[in-house]
């Protein structure tokens, strides 16, 4: 099965990426963070609409966040 192209987006358009290439992060983690915050207008949008629970979970932007946890790491003593 061939895959047409124009249905594959480029790395080089991923916003994540281009953080990282204009060097705004050093490593992924912070990228995505950095992404992350200035996607919060479109996740508050998406949590106040109406979707329902298995919409937003099948959301890109939602499982981001979901993947970057809670701040339970960052408010450890360790």
């Amino acid at each position: 099965m061939a895959i047409m192209s124009e249905h594959v987006p480029s790395i080089t358009e991923d916003a994540i990426f281009q953080i990282l290439v204009r060097g705004e992060a050093s490593t992924l983690h912070d990228a995505e963070e950095i992404y992350l915050n200035r996607a919060m207008p479109e996740i508050l949008e998406l949590l106040g609409g109406h979707h329902s629970n298995d919409r937003l979970g099948q959301h890109p932007l939602l499982n981001l966040v979901l993947a970057h946890g809670s701040r339970g790491w960052e408010d450890s003593i360790l």
